[in-house]
C-alpha cells in the first residue's frame, strides 16, 4: 500500500517553467491540467463563500419555522373542532332535557297522575282564607275560662 506522500507528486518551479528548446506540443500530458500557484484567499472571498451558506441556512431555518407553526396550527383546530363537537353534543342533550321537563310539567298529565296513580279527588268545597295583611302583628286571642266542669285530671296508670 502506497502512502499518501508517494502518491502526491510535488511539482516544482523548474517543471513547470517552459524549457528552451521544448514546446508546448512536446510536453508530456496525462490528462489533468498543469498547477498553478494561486494567492492566498482573502478574508472577502472567505465572505464569498460563507454568504450562500449562510443564506441557505436561513431559508432552512424559515421553512422550518413555517412548518412547525403550521403543525401548531393543525393541533389547534383539530383541538377546537373537538370542543365544538362536544359543545354541540351537549346542547343537543339540554334540548332533550327541556323537552323531557316540559312534558313532565304539562297539567294535563299531573292530573292524570294524581287521580290514577295516586287516587286523589278534587275537593267538594273549596273554602277562602281571609286575607291576613303581614306588615302589622295580630292581637293575641282572648281566651275564655271553661265553667263546665273540673279540669282533665292526667291518668296514673297510663304513664
Amino acid at each position: 500500500m502506497s502512502t499518501a506522500a508517494e502518491r502526491t507528486r510535488v511539482v516544482t518551479a523548474a517543471q513547470l517553467a517552459p524549457r528552451a528548446g521544448a514546446q508546448p506540443a512536446q510536453r508530456p500530458h496525462d490528462g489533468r491540467p498543469p498547477l498553478e500557484v494561486v494567492a492566498a484567499r482573502t478574508r472577502r472571498a472567505r465572505r464569498r463563500q460563507l454568504a450562500p451558506l449562510l443564506a441557505g441556512a436561513v431559508v432552512t431555518g424559515s421553512l422550518l419555522f413555517v412548518v412547525v407553526g403550521h403543525a401548531e396550527l393543525a393541533q389547534g383546530q383539530m383541538r377546537l373542532t373537538s370542543m365544538q363537537a362536544e359543545i354541540t353534543s351537549a346542547q343537543l342533550l339540554h334540548q332533550r332535557e327541556v323537552l323531557a321537563l316540559a312534558k313532565l310539567e304539562n297539567p294535563s298529565r299531573i292530573l292524570r297522575v294524581a287521580e290514577g296513580t295516586l287516587h286523589m279527588a278534587p275537593p267538594s268545597q273549596v273554602h277562602q282564607l281571609a286575607h291576613v295583611p303581614l306588615g302589622s302583628p295580630l292581637p293575641a286571642p282572648h281566651v275564655a275560662a271553661s265553667t263546665g266542669g273540673t279540669p282533665a285530671q292526667p291518668d296514673a296508670s297510663s304513664g
